[in-house]
């Protein structure tokens, strides 16, 4: 019974956040989204497996209470009214799970009196409460708000940070953090649900109405001249992220704009120089990325500019100096799940050659 109790008690908390996170999972599903990520724990992964088009991922701490969900937003919709109810039906469907586990912990110590059913019943609640307080946590080195902050900023119709948070991160880095918080899109709910719809149509990987609907940004009255580059640095990464390559004469132009309108961030120039590779100016667009891959830069452009200089030396001849760059973009981006097809295509090319 003590080995039991011993190994219920480790275990339990694991449990608790992979329900948690399975709750997230199904409710999403019921709601019409589409879930493509859910992790749980942390540490070295135990098992990564593919289930309903999703990646599942358990790390291999058992005392870790991290985990999270990962869904795209369903495109059947027009104005944020239609997403209010689904999206407080999703965040709330981790706490729904563990109040069935809290709810049959209290059943299982009725019906045996046993005292380790105590703490799963301290547990769930103590997971319940700390995911309903509204605030920001610290998430696999990340900031991300707790589901009773992210159903506060839905009720509230806060919809700049509950929709802009990776645009206010792009505007902060482009400008070395010196600057912001922003007023984003002038806070204008139409333009806030046309990017909405603009970065969904883009997770489903729909280019061609992404990419109408980015132009219709691009050119709308509410977006300043900083939120105009990174919709462009968007449309650029459809080439150097995805790969696909039928839009690289576009990627051009619109790396070009961006060059012209904040040709000073470093960020701009890493995916002009990235750009410059896809159109085989190795040397040209390798100088541009060399100055992103120092230490002191942001990961994700550790990464990108990393993986697109392997790209580069790997066409050049200079294998060895690629698979290097290309460790180098991995370590970089291991908290980056939206790279990891881009780091694919990278190690299939470099693989191909040592056939």
């Amino acid at each position: 019974m003590t080995i039991v109790a011993i190994l219920s008690f480790i275990g339990w908390p694991y449990l608790s956040t992979f329900c948690h996170e399975l709750g997230h999972f199904v409710c999403a599903k019921l709601v019409g989204m589409s879930p493509y990520l859910m992790k749980v724990g942390s540490g070295f992964s135990i098992s990564s497996k593919r289930f309903f088009g999703a990646q599942i991922e358990l790390g291999i701490h058992l005392f870790s209470f991290n985990g999270e969900t990962r869904a795209h937003l369903p495109t059947n919709w027009s104005t944020f009214k239609d997403l209010k109810t689904k999206l407080i039906i999703y965040c709330m469907g981790g706490c729904l799970a563990n109040s069935i586990l809290l709810a049959c912990s209290i059943v299982m110590l009725g019906l045996t009196g046993f005292p380790i059913f105590l703490c799963f019943i301290l547990i769930e609640v103590v997971m319940i409460i700390s995911a309903l307080v509204p605030t920001n946590i610290l998430l696999y080195g990340r900031k991300h708000p707790t589901d009773g902050k992210q159903i506060f900023l839905i009720l509230t119709k806060d919809y700049q940070q509950y929709f802009l948070t990776e645009l206010q991160k792009y505007l902060s880095r482009m400008d070395g953090n010196l600057a912001g918080p922003y007023i984003l899109l002038k806070n204008d709910t139409v333009t806030i649900e046309l990017f909405v719809k603009a970065a969904t149509e883009f997770d489903y990987r729909h280019f061609d109405e992404a990419i109408a609907l980015y132009n219709r940004l691009l050119s709308a009255q509410n977006a300043s001249g900083a939120e105009r580059v990174y919709f462009l640095e968007i449309l650029a990464s459809i080439v150097i992220i995805y790969g696909q390559k039928q839009y690289l004469t576009q990627a051009d132009a619109w790396s070009q704009e961006a060059m012209k309108l904040a040709g000073y961030s470093k960020t701009v120039q890493g995916t002009r120089g990235a750009i410059l590779i896809e159109l085989g100016r190795y040397e040209e667009g390798m100088r541009m990325l060399f100055q992103l891959t120092e230490p002191d830069n942001d990961p994700l452009d550790i990464a990108i500019s990393s993986c697109c200089i392997a790209k580069a030396e790997h066409r050049l001849g200079n294998n060895e100096q690629a698979w290097s760059r290309l460790k180098l973009a991995e370590k970089a981006g291991e908290q980056v799940p939206e790279l990891s097809e881009m780091f694919a295509r990278v190690k299939q090319e470099l693989s191909e050659s040592l056939n």
